[in-house]
C-alpha cells in the first residue's frame, strides 16, 4: 500500500510539473490580421510546451474596450490584452495594470539595454508613463499618402511633397470625364473624423492639448493652426475632395479618388480594392509647417490580477511578439510597422523591400511620429473634437463657433477628471 501511494504521488507530481501555464490574450484583430496573429500564437505554443496562449477575439476596438472596463469592475480580466494608451491610462488609475520594469530589466528573462533601445523610440515613449513601462508595442501604424499612380501619370503630376502641392494636385486631378456635371474622380479624399483632423493639425504644428512644465494639461485646440486646418478642409470639401466618415480604400480602388491619407494598416485593403484596376503606391505625408506625423495603433498590457506564474509566461509571449523575426513577419503579413529596428535586417523584411522598395516609406517617418496624450479621458476628448469637425464641415457651426465650443467642452472634461 505504501509503495502504491509513493507511485501515485510521483505520478501526481509529474503531472503537476507538466501542467501548462495558461495565458489568455484578448484582442481585436479580425480577418486576415486575426489569422496572422493566430499563426504567431500557434508558433509560440509549439516552441513553449509549458505555456498555452489562448488568443480570444473580442470584436472591434469598441467592444474590446467595453469588455476590459467591465472586467476591471466586475472581475474576470485576461492575463494580457491589446490596449490603446488612453485605455491603459484609465486602467492604470484602477491599479490593475502590471508595471513591466522588473521584467524588462530582469538579467535572466528581460531585455538588454540594446534590445530595449532597438524598439523605435516613439513606440517606447508611447508605452511609458514617467519612468514606468506599462506596455510593449504591437500593431503600430503611421499615416502615409496613398496615390493612384495611373491617375498622376495621366495628369503629368508628381507625388505631392508639401501641403501646397497636395492642394494643387487635388484640384488638377478632379475630373468630370463625361461632362455630365458630376465629378467622376476627386483629386483627394478625407474622412470627416477626429483622426484626419489630427493628422493635418500635427503637420501644421498644432495640438489639441499640451502638457505644461507643471504637469497640467492646457487646451490648445482653439488656435490659428486649427483654424487653418479646418479652412483647408473646407476649401477642398465637395469641390476637389470626397468626404465621408468611413474608410476610403473602396472609393480609391474604384477610381473615385486619386489620393488619400490613411495609416499603413489600410495597405491590404487598398491592394485588394485596386487590384486589376490601377496602380498605386504610398509616399510620406506632405509637409506643412512640420513633418510631424500622427502615430497610431495599440500595445499589449499585462494585468496585475494574474498569478505570478501566469505573468512570467505572459512576459515570455510579449517578448516573443516583439522579437525581430516575429514583428517582421507580422509587419509583412499585415502592413503594420515592425516595432524593432533590427527587424529590418531579417530575411523576410529584406525580401519585401526588394520586391517593393516603397515598404520602407513608413519607417522614414518614424523619427517625426507623434502620439495622443496618455490620459484616460482622451476617448471623451476625441469624441468632442470629432463632433466639432463634423459640425464645421457640414455647416452646423462656423470655424470660430466650433473651436470655441470644443475648447469649452474639453476644459470641462479635464476638470471632471481633475486634470
Amino acid at each position: 500500500m505504501r509503495r502504491f501511494l509513493v507511485v501515485l504521488l510521483t505520478v501526481l507530481l509529474v503531472t503537476l510539473m507538466m501542467a501548462k501555464v495558461k495565458v489568455t490574450f484578448w484582442h481585436a484583430m479580425g480577418g486576415g490580421h486575426g489569422k496572422t496573429l493566430q499563426e504567431i500564437v500557434n508558433f509560440f505554443n509549439q516552441q513553449h510546451p509549458d505555456i498555452e496562449v489562448e488568443a480570444v477575439y473580442i470584436g472591434n476596438y469598441a467592444a474590446l474596450q467595453q469588455k476590459l472596463l467591465a472586467a476591471a469592475q466586475a472581475g474576470g480580466l485576461p492575463t494580457i490584452s491589446q490596449a490603446y494608451s488612453n485605455w491603459t491610462a484609465k486602467l492604470i488609475y484602477s491599479g490593475i495594470v502590471e508595471v513591466l520594469n522588473s521584467y524588462v530589466n530582469d538579467p535572466q528573462i528581460g531585455l538588454s539595454k540594446a534590445e530595449w533601445e532597438d524598439i523605435w523610440e516613439v513606440m517606447r515613449l508611447n508605452c511609458t508613463w514617467d519612468d514606468k513601462i506599462y506596455a510593449v508595442p504591437f500593431n503600430k501604424s503611421i499615416y502615409v499618402l496613398y496615390v493612384n499612380t495611373d491617375a498622376l501619370a495621366l495628369a503629368g503630376l508628381k507625388i505631392p511633397e508639401t501641403i501646397g502641392e497636395l492642394k494643387r494636385a487635388a484640384i488638377l486631378l478632379t475630373e468630370d470625364f463625361d461632362n455630365d456635371g458630376t465629378i467622376d474622380q476627386y483629386g483627394f479624399g478625407f474622412r470627416s473624423t477626429v483622426d484626419h483632423f489630427q493628422v493635418f493639425l500635427a503637420l501644421n504644428g498644432g495640438s489639441i492639448l499640451q502638457k505644461g512644465p507643471d504637469g497640467k494639461w492646457k487646451v490648445t485646440i482653439n488656435s490659428p493652426e486649427s483654424r487653418e486646418v479646418l479652412q483647408f478642409l473646407l476649401d477642398l470639401k465637395d469641390k476637389y475632395a470626397l468626404v465621408q466618415g468611413g474608410y476610403l480604400d473602396g472609393p480609391f480602388g474604384e477610381g473615385k479618388i486619386a489620393m488619400f491619407i490613411e495609416t499603413v494598416a489600410s495597405k491590404p485593403y487598398v491592394d485588394a480594392a485596386s487590384k486589376g484596376k490601377h496602380g498605386w503606391t504610398w509616399a510620406p505625408v506632405p509637409v506643412w509647417k512640420t513633418r510631424n506625423v500622427q502615430f497610431a495603433g495599440t500595445d499589449v498590457i499585462m494585468f496585475s490580477t494574474a498569478k505570478p506564474e501566469e505573468k512570467k509566461a505572459a512576459w515570455e509571449f510579449m517578448k516573443f511578439l516583439i522579437s525581430p523575426e516575429i514583428t517582421a513577419y507580422w509587419a509583412v503579413k499585415t502592413g503594420y510597422l515592425p516595432v524593432r529596428k533590427s527587424a529590418t535586417e531579417t530575411a523576410i523584411w529584406k525580401k519585401l523591400v526588394a520586391e517593393d522598395p516603397a515598404a520602407e516609406v513608413p519607417l522614414i517617418q518614424l523619427p517625426y511620429g507623434v502620439f495622443d496624450p496618455q490620459i484616460g479621458v482622451w476617448a471623451e476628448i476625441r469624441s468632442i473634437v470629432g463632433t466639432m469637425v463634423s459640425d464645421v464641415l457640414y455647416g452646423k457651426k462656423t470655424i470660430e463657433e466650433g473651436l470655441a465650443w470644443a475648447e469649452a467642452e474639453i476644459k470641462r472634461a479635464l476638470e471632471k477628471e481633475g486634470l
